[in-house]
């Protein structure tokens, strides 16, 4: 997948309520079934690893799905526990998000990460947690 010519990749941090990829392929489907979903624009796959390392995943794999209408792949990340942040945590988190990727401090990329901070306790209690890469 050449998903480095772009500028800006989408990524959408999801928790559907079942295990079932066929629900990615429609987005009437796909919205019935996730709750909570975050978006977060990067530059790179590159970046995206760094995200994830940071957040302890170390090791994932991208699954193509090649029926969906929607996005090109999807990441798994359901054995994963999300840290939960208390903001001293996350501000050293984000500083060194900062460091590792060379990108701005500005009010749209803090609010992007921040979800980390609110969202964790409830991803962690969800059974199925995704990262969708949207096609472009």
């Amino acid at each position: 997948m050449a998903f480095e010519e772009r500028s800006v990749l989408h990524f959408l941090f999801a928790s559907p309520n079942t295990s079932d990829r066929s629900v990615f392929y429609s987005i009437e489907d796909w919205d019935n079934v996730c709750e909570g979903i975050l978006d977060i624009a990067l530059s790179s796959i590159k970046e995206l690893e760094i995200l994830l390392s940071l957040l302890g995943i170390n090791d994932f794999v991208i699954e193509n799905l090649p029926n969906s209408e929607y996005f090109s792949g999807l990441i798994d990340i359901s054995q994963y526990k999300i840290p939960e942040f208390n903001e001293t945590d996350f501000d050293q988190f984000y500083e060194l998000w900062l460091s590792k990727t060379g990108r701005e401090s500005n009010m749209d990329e803090y609010g992007q990460l921040i979800f980390i901070q609110g969202e964790a306790r409830k991803w962690n209690q969800r059974p199925c947690k995704v990262i969708l890469i949207e096609k472009y």
